[in-house]
């Protein structure tokens, strides 16, 4: 059906293959990840194939009259199809196959898509945009490609070890690259069979000679290398890209000038070849300052770090200079664009890092184009070598006996470079950061080949097939480019995934014992914070009723509290909360579940666990009733000196201008706003992506009736954009009251299923919306209150609307029984404890306190209570007490109560 490009066809055998249980579905679930993968590939593939084929016979009319147009267009899917494929990989590896490298996925399935259209027929839109970008200018695919990659990795060096590395990095990139070029181009000139000219044979191995520690650096970063090896295979990669490219072009030169193409080649003699080296290399260094110079002073006046704006221009003139420095350096005046950009990021991150408004933007940016570059230079590569390997077979110029070629130039060029850092090795041991023999051994095994080198390969490919017509030439540079693939392929598969055993097998990884001491310690301090956090929820009214067997159940750093770790975290919280902000937690819920310690118990005081009851027994209500009464006290002498002090608030400023109803009650709005949007950031409406939709468009509505001169009402727009998914609730309760006809037990569960979830939506809802107006109204009162927190009649009013629409939302709540809203408020709480805890990690890992890969396994099992969390429909959990039954603690809490209104009312 795909061949015939028949859609109807197509989407008939889909409905047949996944509903036909005879046939089974296409994506099984028993199916590995890679499998599932290549069939998605695969299959997504045919059916766009199918679709644009028909699409192509309807407007054949049309692209008769604008064809340049439709070509142009059909560009655009390569790129965007290798991205989603590029999503779906990421996804892959980063949950299940977690040792492979991304690029090397990437090249794998580009290999793939190249196979698969080599055997497709016909004229489709997916066939012309593979065959538009298979055959990409060779220059335009350099300048594309390697500036953002260059300049990336160039500002993510440590500078100032960069340069005291220098003189090492040097004999790394400049003789190394050379002798290895020439061993490589003397195994393709003698040992294989191919003919080669000696010219072909060191463009060949200029190519090889480019190294790529993608996926070597993130495997250093993971497992805590040493910093010096890091900076040496980091370094050496961005000047051998220099160094390689330039003798590529030198010899290219010679190889096209001895086919007779006198206008891509030069007849370059050895005095010419060194005076290019020169105007290559320092040239490109000259260039990549001037550029970094000139983007020295648009930093340096782009200087407003508080304007976000100003700070996305600083990022796009970064971007922008880097594509400029290399493309006039490459171009224009005749240098090495990749020198020059090395240069440039480099010059930028040594003297021009205090000038960056927002670096994490920048270093967010720059890491975005890294991705989206090798995601798509890679799978470009794999497309080309997969096309260029079966035309090659078919043609019988590649042939079984070259993969035995393939096999041995893959242990050779292992073989050359370990040569190479050995016999250096008593000098590079002795310059810069020195290093050892372990670090020089592991840095040897580490020189994978990727984005240059393929990047090299295709440009020579694509140029030799546009201007060269000889066979005998095309028949080279066919064997060089497979040749070239397998060595990627190869270095990016074995090698990136035999780096980690063997960098521990050297010990250049910390010591597992003590790393594993310095993460218990950071488990305490995790734990610690966890229950400060806890804490510092129970203080908020809308957790004052929670069920601490669930939270317990799905907050594991919660589950041994005992009664002491609860009075030192109430202590904390009230020594470091200002007297006038002090309010207790609601306790009456937990202490029953927290028993005591009898080591601390027996060592205790009578005066110390006095100390305690008083602290863990406090009433909220009665602290706030006083601290209420001394509020008011205070507002009343105030009062007295009120008009004889100067006030800086808003309202003061305002009050010769006076601020009308409507303007704030728009400004009230946007209060809201910024309270739903933090409550969306710190993860209190996770997964909640209709009530953050209906949150946003009720204050919409809300701005618009105010502006026709209503009141504030966003509760009424808020219910009214639910009804329609109470009316699908009612929808899903009709249909399974039919199903109930068939299987009662069933349906009866899945009924039970959906009431749980609309009762928590609703109770969600009513509490996410009451916290809003709770913070909402008092940032307003304290902008724009005087200094006794006193409102204009106008803030008044609005204030008086807030809380209107506060009592509605807890009307709301009203409606549900106990046990429904102590769930749903419980399970909020663990959903807001856990995205604190997820915070707090990510703060340890930016601050360098862990590494990466251990937060990653922190916040993988965060994440998976936080997916429990979610989808958690049970009514009761284990280990659940009836609170009521506890009659001492409440007859404490009651005395407690008594006596502080005793207090209160004298």
């Amino acid at each position: 059906p795909i061949h015939h490009c028949n859609l109807f066809d197509v989407g008939s055998l889909v409905n047949e293959s996944i509903l036909d249980s005879n046939v089974g579905p296409i994506i099984s679930a028993d199916m590995g990840p890679l499998m599932r993968l290549f069939v998605f590939m695969v299959f997504f593939t045919g059916i766009l194939n199918a679709a644009t084929c028909g699409a192509k016979s309807d407007v054949t009319h049309s692209e008769e009259e604008e064809p340049e147009e439709e070509e142009g267009a059909v560009a655009v899917f390569f790129p965007s199809f290798v991205l989603t494929l590029g999503v779906a990989a990421f996804y892959l590896l980063s949950r299940y196959i977690k040792f492979l490298p991304y690029t090397a996925v990437m090249f794998v399935l580009g290999t793939v898509m190249g196979i698969v259209t080599a055997f497709m027929e016909g004229d489709t839109n997916v066939l012309s945009s593979i065959e538009r970008w298979s055959g990409i200018n060779g220059e335009v695919l350099l300048l594309v490609f390697l500036p953002g990659l260059i300049f990336k990795d160039a500002f993510g060096q440590n500078a100032h070890l960069f340069f005291n590395a220098l003189s090492q990095l040097l004999i790394f990139a400049f003789p190394l690259v050379l002798v290895g070029a020439v061993l490589t181009a003397l195994v393709g000139f003698y040992i294989f069979p191919y003919g080669w000219t000696f010219n072909f044979a060191m463009t060949f191995g200029s190519i090889l000679a480019a190294t790529d520690p993608v996926a070597v650096a993130a495997l250093l970063e993971e497992v805590g290398a040493p910093p010096r090896l890091k900076l040496h295979i980091a370094g050496e990669s961005l000047l051998n890209d220099g160094s390689a490219i330039v003798f590529f072009v030198i010899f290219s030169r010679k190889y096209f000038w001895e086919q007779g193409l006198h206008e891509l080649g030069e007849d370059v003699n050895f005095g010419r070849g060194v005076a290019l080296f020169f105007q290559m290399a320092f040239g490109g260094m000259a260039s990549g300052m001037f550029f970094g110079g000139i983007l020295m002073i648009m930093l340096f006046y782009l200087d407003r770090r508080v304007n976000r704006e100003e700070s996305v221009v600083q990022v796009c003139a970064v971007f922008a200079i880097a594509y400029l420095n290399y493309y006039v350096s490459e171009v224009e005046w005749e240098t090495s664009g990749v020198i020059a950009t090395v240069s440039a990021g480099l010059f930028l991150k040594l003297i021009g890092r205090g000038m960056i408004n927002d670096a994490k933007l920048l270093n967010d940016f720059l890491n975005l184009v890294e991705y989206l570059l090798n995601t798509i230079l890679f799978a470009l590569g794999g497309v080309l070598w997969g096309s260029v390997l079966v035309d090659a077979t078919n043609e019988c110029i590649w042939e079984a006996r070259d993969y035995g070629y393939l096999v041995l130039l893959y242990i050779l060029l292992h073989v050359i470079r370990a040569f190479q850092f050995f016999v250096t090795y008593p000098i590079t041991k002795r310059l810069g950061l020195k290093t050892n023999i372990k670090e020089t051994a592991f840095q040897a095994f580490g020189g994978l080949r990727g984005a240059v080198g393929i990047a090299l390969a295709i440009k020579l490919q694509v140029k030799v097939f546009e201007d060269d017509n000889s066979a005998e030439a095309r028949e080279s540079t066919t064997k060089a480019f497979v040749m070239i693939g397998g060595v990627a392929i190869l270095t990016l598969v074995i090698n990136g995934i035999s780096a980690g055993p063997l960098l521990r097998r050297l010990g250049l990884v910390e010591s597992t014992v003590t790393r594993k001491k310095i993460l218990e310690a950071f488990q305490v301090t995790l734990r610690a914070a966890a229950i400060q956090d806890f804490i510092n929820l129970l203080t908020q009214n809308r957790f004052q009723n929670v069920n601490f067997a669930l939270v317990r159940h799905h907050v594991p750093l919660l589950s041994d509290l005992t009664r002491e770790q609860l009075f030192e975290a109430v202590q904390l919280h009230k020594e470091s909360t200002p007297a006038n902000d002090y309010s207790p937690p609601h306790l009456k819920n937990i202490l029953p579940y927290l028993p005591s310690d009898p080591m601390l118990t027996a060592t205790s005081t009578i005066q110390d666990e006095i100390l305690a009851s008083e602290l863990l027994l406090e009433d909220p209500a009665a602290h706030e009733r006083n601290a209420k009464y001394e509020e008011r006290k205070k507002k009343r002498k105030a009062e007295a000196t009120r008009r004889r002090k100067n006030s800086s608030n808003l309202r003061w400023m305002m009050k010769e201008e006076f601020t009308s109803t409507k303007e704030l009650r728009h400004l009230f709005i946007s209060l809201l706003q910024a309270a739903y949007e933090n409550q969306i950031v710190e993860g209190e409406l996770e997964k909640e992506q209709t009530l953050t939709i209906m949150f946003e468009q009720s204050l919409e509505f809300a701005n618009d009736a105010i502006s026709n001169g209503e009141s504030l009402e966003d509760w009424k727009y808020l219910v009214g954009l639910h009804k329609p998914f109470a009316n699908f609730s009612a929808g899903m309760k009709n249909i399974t009251a039919v199903a109930n006809c068939l299987d009662y037990s069933k349906a009866s569960r899945s009924n039970m299923g959906i009431k749980i979830r609309m009762d928590n939506l609703l109770i969600e809802r009513s509490m996410a919306f009451m916290y809003a107006h709770n913070v909402a109204e008092k940032r307003f009162t304290d902008e724009l209150g005087n200094l006794t927190g006193e409102l204009s009649e106008a803030g008044k009013i609005i204030i008086q609307e807030s809380k209107r629409q506060y009592r509605l939302a807890e009307n709301e709540l009203k409606k549900f029984d106990v046990q429904t809203h102590e769930a749903a408020a419980s399970h909020k709480l663990c959903k807001v404890l856990l995205n604190l805890i997820i915070r707090y990690l990510t703060n340890l890992c930016e601050t360098g306190m862990i590494k990466e890969s251990e937060c990653e396994h922190f916040l993988m099992e965060i994440e998976f209570h936080l997916d429990h969390v979610i989808s958690c429909d049970l009514r009761d959990h284990p280990g659940e007490l009836d609170i009521k039954s506890e009659e001492k603690s409440e007859q404490l809490v009651a005395q407690q109560g008594e006596r502080l209104t005793d207090n209160d009312e004298s």
